[in-house]
């Protein structure tokens, strides 16, 4: 099938193409070829940009390939300026019988991946000549919104970390006082207790609840701002996204988690204190063992640690939130994928600090 454009594409020059070859491209499906002749168009206004965005718009719908001859560059154009993708719903939705082979889809999705990390990395050094930027020009980091960012992922997250901290310093000594009671030593479990959560559990359980709370937030908001253009909005207007949106929750983020940390790690001490005290150990004792097992080493280990899962968790919930799509579920998508990045970037890093401790001896 053929469609042939005029040389002005206008309401009324297009009126008849509309009436007289949607019905035929209705039928096409996957294997058919519609040859597009746009060399002689001239000019396109609404009308002619509408049917052409329409008849890519059914291809992609219904299967069928265009084979278009575009001398004056009139297509790319029109499909420059609107994107056919967001004027299409979902083609597994709209042909429930397409099917793709297996060996498709893990091509699909490796491609997915790979634009993904591509994306990742492309991000990473956005952020990492903005961080260089800041360094040089502080004045140019919004200290307004890393206030509010620094409140809404720490003071408010404030309660569920003690709830959590103090829970699992609980469990914890429960745990241990059970098993060292049978050979008496059960006033160590106030070392094993801060030494587990100054250079482990502390700042691994805060980076925990740091990205299902604040890292999935940050991708849902900078995903709905691209959604809602207002990042294209931004980009016109010469304002980097990266250094405008991303940079101040970044920022807030790394800050942030070592005082989350913190109280996470006194309301851990609080939680075995409670227990300890319970099986017969004075509060003195436990207080005395957890002051000489807290050495400086200990305390710098577990804030560094905090500190660089903070900025993992901000990195990653900031570089989702800008590859968000424009589907109606991209958030939600972009959203789950951010936590689920950050809590694997997180035990990686967890276990490459533990060797790398190991290695150093300290």
């Amino acid at each position: 099938m053929e469609i042939v454009l005029p040389e002005t594409c206008s309401a009324e020059a297009v009126a008849e193409l509309w009436r007289s070859t949607l019905p035929a491209v209705a039928r096409l499906g996957e294997g058919d070829t519609l040859a597009l002749d746009a060399g002689a168009v001239a000019a396109c206004d609404g009308a002619g940009e509408a049917l052409i965005v329409e008849l890519y718009r059914r291809s992609v719908r219904q299967g069928f390939a265009i084979a278009c001859r575009d001398g004056r560059g009139v297509v790319a154009r029109t499909l420059g300026i609107f994107a056919v993708e967001r004027f299409v719903e979902d083609p597994a939705a709209v042909n429930p019988a397409r099917k793709t082979s297996t060996a498709v889809q893990l091509g699909e999705s490796a491609v997915r991946i790979w634009q993904d990390a591509c994306g990742q990395m492309a991000f990473l050094g956005e952020a990492t000549v903005a961080a260089f930027t800041l360094l040089l020009r502080p004045g140019r980091l919004r200290l307004r919104d890393t206030l509010l960012h620094f409140e809404r992922a720490g003071i408010d997250a404030l309660p569920i970390t003690l709830l959590i901290g103090f829970l699992l310093g609980l469990i914890l000594a429960f745990m241990s006082a059970t098993s060292m009671r049978q050979f008496g030593v059960e006033v160590y479990v106030a070392d094993l207790i801060a030494i587990g959560l100054f250079r482990e559990l502390g700042a691994l359980i805060t980076a925990i609840i740091l990205a299902g709370r604040s890292g999935s937030a940050f991708a849902a908001e900078i995903g709905t701002m691209k959604v809602n253009e207002e990042v294209d909005a931004l980009e016109t207007f010469g304002l980097p996204p990266v250094v405008f949106l991303a940079l101040p929750r970044v920022v807030a983020a790394t800050l942030v988690m070592p005082l989350l940390t913190v109280f996470a790690i006194v309301a851990g001490l609080l939680g075995g204190a409670l227990v300890v005290t319970s099986i017969g150990v004075p509060a003195t004792t436990y207080w005395q063992h957890v002051i000489k097992a807290t050495t400086l080493c200990n305390i710098l280990l577990g804030l560094f640690k905090a500190a660089v899962f903070g900025l993992l968790v901000g990195l990653v919930g900031c570089a989702h939130g800008l590859q968000t799509g424009r589907t109606a579920d991209a958030v939600g998508r972009a959203a789950t994928a951010a936590v689920v990045g950050s809590l694997i970037l997180i035990t990686v890093f967890d276990g490459l600090f533990a060797v790398l401790f190991y290695v150093l001896g300290i």
